[in-house]
């Protein structure tokens, strides 16, 4: 019997992320792909939603029970659903996920707040190219071998991407004031379901020490996969990656 497995993608694109992934995959999983409200479907009615709002919307689109997958935004909107509706999510899988993604006083693993508000400015213009250089920063080149590869990369995926769906400018700010307004770390303990963490050790965006961080304070049975990758470690090292999700997938308690 396959596994109902929900992926949710991260912020500023939409579910057409993982499409390299489905012919893997969809042998061994029922899959449920979910795009976040605005992000890959005609734009809400209601854009601008609060990390509730959207937890209870990808709820609504998901089975009575499945093992989640979550990267980058869409891993705290998992890890919050998870925190709040344990009975619907059997496994939890956080790729690139940061319980606060902003540097604080008492936080340095994350990122500092002038980077943040260049983002934010950039995609109030030409999402393509803000797209595509938002891309080409979370992949990883440790050679200029590799950071020709990102580039053919980065442009394919923003060519998919927005053949899918170009979400408003709206939506794109509202998830990234939700990002800058989100702290999990003191729900961390609260946590029930088997975990595994999976991070790259050279992410420009979740710092490797936060993945630690969710590792060393989640009181649930949890794992932590580090890869040679940046902050897509599912297109950067996809065999590896779907190795480590499939055994932790089948893995009984």
């Amino acid at each position: 019997m396959t596994v109902p497995l929900v992926l949710i993608h991260g912020w500023g694109v939409n579910a057409a992320i993982w499409d390299a992934l489905v012919p893997e995959l969809e042998s061994e999983f029922e899959l449920h792909i979910i795009d976040l409200p605005g992000y890959g479907s005609p734009h809400p009615s209601h854009q601008e939603m609060s990390l509730t709002e959207i937890t209870e919307n990808v709820l609504n689109q998901a089975p009575e029970q499945a093992v989640w997958v979550g990267w980058s935004f869409g891993g705290t909107i998992a890890l919050n659903a998870a925190l709040t509706h344990p009975e619907r999510i059997s496994k939890l899988q956080l790729i690139s996920t940061t319980p606060r993604f902003l540097v604080g006083n008492d936080w340095k693993c994350g990122v500092q707040k002038e980077a943040f508000d260049k983002l934010a400015t950039s995609f109030r213009g030409d999402y393509t190219k803000a797209l595509k250089s938002f891309l080409r920063l979370q992949l990883y080149k440790a050679d200029r071998a590799e950071q020709r590869a990102s580039r053919q990369m980065a442009k394919d995926l923003t060519s998919q991407l927005v053949t899918r769906h170009i979400p408003s400018v709206t939506v794109l700010q509202n998830g990234l004031t939700i990002l800058a307004n989100t702290d999990l770390r003191d729900q961390l303990p609260h946590l029930t379901i088997d975990t595994q963490i999976v991070a790259g050790k050279n992410d420009p965006l979740v710092p490797i020490e936060a993945s630690h961080f969710l590792n060393e304070n989640l009181t649930s049975p949890h794992s932590l996969i580090e890869m040679e990758t940046g902050h897509i470690p599912f297109l950067e090292s996809p065999k590896g990656y779907i190795e480590a999700l499939t055994r932790f997938s089948k893995t009984e308690l």
